[in-house]
């Protein structure tokens, strides 16, 4: 396939492959992301394994996994979807038009899948976002079942007594979760101390890759990177051993690749800030222009603790990574990143339809342009489809005036 090809983002996964032709750790990480889907659906029609739609990322994969079920990240399914399916979400639902797309691209597989022998069952997160906190009541009044857990949340000064109060607090919502997931609150902690290891392991893993990337920074292109991360760090592809062994090979491959000079010299080391959407066009428009996504927000930087019960420990690392201000705290991962990789700009990205996130991006190209970094902000959508040329030309003349 050639990129002239190329008329959906599955189609940006095979023309990826094809790139990475010398790589087959990197392979077998598009392999399974491509399969990630589908693959978890027949086993759940099969009854091979018990499945739930879940969020993307956080403290509920693990007590999932350790309850024998696969977590199967419900925005994945964009990349199953067209401007047909949206439709759906604005007028069979009457979602406003300036809704997320990521949301309305849900609601509408969401819809195509009632009463069909599919996975029936979605964990919501009432912290995650307003309009999903809309499609999940939808969606119980179309006949899911929906667990929606309580707000998490910590306020930047909650210290000493008052946090403690929130852990208690969340290791119960956390039992709750389970009692929905397996009728019984009480969690096999043998299984999530695994889980919570297997998280810590590849937590480390992928350090060392993104450490890697930065001796061979076009070894694994921008999309490859950004589907290693956003799904594969956290969800597995619904796949843990197959993920984890890809990795080991992908960092073999990079410790055994000689480093090349002048791909060193030539690199535009690039930090991208906000969502990763399924605009996968995107992605290949930096790496056409010479650019490289050697740093992201959106990497964890703290390992769970191992030293108290593992309930605790999911609880104490999600108040750890979340608190008011969340824009700032977000803001100095990102100076973390642009000072670690000496970055010479910044992609800040997000959906059209989610203002809450175009304040941060706003705030941060803000303070980045008084330090002097340059940065672009671009509104994309969730579902399949190129880009808008606009949006391509944009991006391959930022990246070539930092050149």
């Amino acid at each position: 396939m050639e990129i002239e090809d190329i008329q959906s983002q599955r189609d940006y996964v095979d023309y990826c492959k094809k790139v990475h032709s010398y790589s087959p750790a990197i392979n077998k990480i598009l392999d399974l992301s491509e399969a990630y889907v589908p693959d978890a659906e027949k086993a759940y029609q099969e009854g091979r394994k018990k499945a739930v739609w879940s969020n993307a990322y956080g403290w509920e994969v693990p007590v999932i996994y350790a309850c024998d079920t696969i977590p199967v990240a419900f925005s994945e399914m964009g990349r199953l979807s067209d401007r047909e399916v949206m439709l759906i979400a604005e007028d069979y639902y009457q979602f406003p038009v300036e809704t997320c797309s990521m949301v309305k691209c849900t609601v509408g597989q969401w819809h195509l899948r009632r009463n069909t022998s599919t996975i029936n069952r979605i964990l919501g997160n009432s912290s995650a976002c307003e309009p999903y906190n809309l499609a999940w009541e939808i969606m119980k009044r179309e006949g899911y079942d929906v667990y929606n857990n309580d707000v998490v949340y910590r306020g930047p000064t909650v210290e000493g007594k008052r946090l403690e109060e929130l852990i208690r607090f969340f290791v119960e919502q956390i039992h709750d979760v389970a009692e929905w997931l397996t009728g019984n609150r009480q969690i096999d902690e043998d299984k999530l101390r695994v889980e919570i290891r297997r998280k810590n392991r590849l937590l480390t893993k992928l350090r060392t890759v993104l450490d890697l990337r930065r001796k061979h920074p076009f070894y694994v292109r921008s999309l490859a990177t950004i589907l290693m991360l956003n799904i594969g760090l956290n969800n597995y592809f619904g796949k843990p051993e197959e993920y984890e062994a890809a990795i080991d090979l992908l960092i073999a491959e990079l410790e055994n690749k000689p480093v090349n000079a002048a791909d060193l010299k030539k690199v535009i080391p690039l930090v991208w800030a906000g969502g990763t959407g399924q605009e996968f066009g995107i992605y290949e428009a930096i790496d056409q222009a010479g650019g490289a996504l050697l740093g992201l927000r959106s990497v964890p930087f703290k390992l769970y603790r191992e030293d108290v019960p593992p309930v605790e420990s999911l609880a104490r690392w999600v108040y750890d990574n979340a608190g008011a201000g969340a824009g700032v705290y977000a803001r100095n991962v990102l100076e973390h990143e642009v000072d670690k990789l000496k970055a010479r700009g910044i992609i800040l990205y997000g959906y059209i339809g989610c203002s809450f996130a175009s304040v941060d991006r706003e705030m941060w190209r803000k303070y980045f342009h008084e330090k002097g970094i340059p940065s672009i902000n671009l509104e994309g959508s969730f579902q399949t489809g190129a880009p808008s040329g606009q949006v391509l030309t944009r991006v391959k003349a930022f990246v070539e005036m930092l050149a």
